[in-house]
């Protein structure tokens, strides 16, 4: 069984970590691409950027596959506020994809991509949306998720991950629920 590093290092003590980098330096890196997975929250619990997400709501697409709408309110380290809607899609407990509809300069997508260009760590560093407002990148987060879910799915390595596929009506119902509850969230926020 592979241990989870990510999730050990931060239950250890400071004083462990020095020991814990020995030896994760000695391993593959094909193997941490599974440090990142939501199956071992029940060993490591959750994350605590993942706890703090206020109006948080899970709509189920198929057995083991749901999206998750939340709203993102953060202030940065340089004092800059982030705000807007977020969405994310998980299946069979690994993050395929996650939105940030933050506005113009700061809007943008995480996505996993196959080993070894970013899956050690999750969903890739960020993919800049073109549209200005938010209400527009809400609609290219709809169209993304529609139209390329699917694509994202085969390029996974897990292979129960590459073996799923979506059913494109429920997905299309459930995208209209998301739509209107981001830009409900959004309107009553602002």
């Amino acid at each position: 069984m592979l241990l989870p590093i990510y999730y050990v290092r931060r239950l250890l003590p400071e004083s462990w970590r020095s020991r814990l980098h020995v030896i994760t330096r000695r391993l593959p890196s094909r193997w941490f691409y599974l440090t990142n997975d939501r199956r071992f929250w029940w060993f490591t619990g959750e994350a605590d950027e993942m706890r703090k997400r206020p109006r948080l709501v899970r709509y189920e697409l198929q057995d083991g596959c749901f999206l998750e709408t939340y709203l993102n309110d953060q202030t940065g380290a340089d004092g800059r506020r982030y705000f807007g809607p977020a969405a994310s899609l998980v299946v069979h407990g690994s993050d395929i994809m996650r939105f940030d509809c933050l506005g113009h300069p700061l809007g943008h997508y995480h996505m996993a991509s196959p080993y070894p260009y970013g899956i050690r760590k999750g969903l890739v560093g960020e993919i800049w949306l073109p549209e200005k407002t938010i209400e527009e990148q809400i609609e290219r987060t709809i169209f993304e998720l529609q139209r390329n879910s699917n694509f994202y799915l085969q390029k996974h390595p897990r292979r129960k991950v590459r073996n799923t596929r979506l059913d494109q009506e429920r997905l299309a119902a459930v995208c209209a629920k998301m739509k209107s509850k981001m830009l409900e969230d959004l309107k009553s926020h602002r």
